[in-house]
């Protein structure tokens, strides 16, 4: 059975490329169109796999009954994925996304949640679904309905595995609820827009004291694009700072920079999952991450021989990790 279990959307991208991107009441003109499988769980999934191999993936998300949702089992399939949990609901379209992306490969995106918003706790129920949970090393939660996740962090508790979670488009909505939750998993992802709104900051410094304050015990890690990422220990005030790749320097430009989060979570999910430690694995999220980046298809991570080839090289450009302890807020 799979030793990475990822519960999260599964969407259709449709993406238009464009020479920048429209201001309100602007129209602007699309150059080319692509249309490709996405969406935060199944992105996450792709990228686990390709690190760990086929078969080591299992992803718990929903589709509808439609041409989309067999595209998309094929295409997960094909990364060798397993699809076993994925629920197909009646009556419902397959999760969209419409992404517009400009020539320096930043992007805006608007999503048709479909499906994925209908999956539910019974569908956790589901033999399949609990041979996954119950067998897995880890679980990756990305964007379920929270009443999803919550019950999955605490099915994890109760066997001592890892959750790690990149909560992504449910925050805005929920933040109270999210806090606490949040505060249950051993890794939390926020790019810097998340950060702010969940803890009221995106500075790091800043962001490492909220979490001091709200009472935050495990790790949140940061992606912070273009300035790399960096981890944040509030417990004990240990931060852990990684450049971005040095995509200049090894010939390479950003095309696109939609799906590096997620390729960011799968990655550092699956480096996990393999026995390293969590510098380790904050590393070749970031590596992963900066190559997506230099591709235009969503998911463009690596290989894993690719991937630590690279990191090799940016090794001999001479990469260095910062780490360092920040002294803890007063109570």
């Amino acid at each position: 059975m799979a030793s990475l279990v990822v519960c999260g959307a599964i969407n259709w991208d449709i993406s238009c490329f464009v020479e920048r991107l429209p201001v309100p009441g602007e129209e602007v003109t699309i150059k080319h169109i692509t249309r490709v499988s996405g969406g935060t769980g199944g992105n996450v999934a792709v990228a686990a796999a390709r690190i760990l191999g086929a078969k080591e993936v299992a992803l718990i998300g929903a589709l509808g009954r439609d041409e989309i949702a067999r595209q998309q089992i094929a295409v997960l399939e094909d990364e060798g994925v397993i699809t076993e949990g994925i629920d197909h609901i009646e009556g419902v379209e397959s999760g969209q996304a419409y992404v517009l992306i400009d020539q320096t490969g930043q992007n805006i995106i608007a999503s048709h949640l479909g499906a994925n918003a209908r999956l539910g706790l019974e569908h956790l129920n589901k033999a399949q679904v609990k041979q996954q949970l119950q067998e897995c090393q880890g679980i990756v939660l990305t964007d379920p309905p929270l009443e999803v996740a919550d019950k999955l962090i605490n099915l994890a508790k109760r066997r001592a595995v890892p959750v790690l979670w990149d909560p992504g488009i449910l925050i805005s909505p929920n933040r109270e609820a999210l806090q606490s939750l949040a505060r249950q998993a051993e890794v939390l992802f926020l790019n810097e827009t998340e950060a702010s709104a969940l803890l009221g900051a995106s500075e790091l410094n800043m962001s490492l004291q909220r979490l001091q304050k709200l009472g935050f015990g495990n790790h949140t890690v940061l992606k912070l694009g273009a300035q790399g990422a960096a981890m944040l220990e509030p417990a004990s005030g240990a931060v852990i700072e990684v450049p971005a790749l040095p995509l200049k320097k090894l010939g390479l430009n950003v095309v696109s920079t939609v799906g590096c989060g997620d390729v960011f979570a799968g990655v550092f999910a699956a480096y996990h999952v393999l026995g390293a430690d969590l510098r380790k694995s904050l590393i070749m999220a970031s590596a992963a991450a900066g190559l997506n980046a230099t591709r235009p298809e969503t998911r463009g991570s690596p290989e894993r021989a690719a991937l630590e080839a690279t990191e090799q090289q940016f090794r001999n450009l001479g990469f260095k990790v910062q780490e360092y302890r920040a002294p803890k807020t007063a109570e």
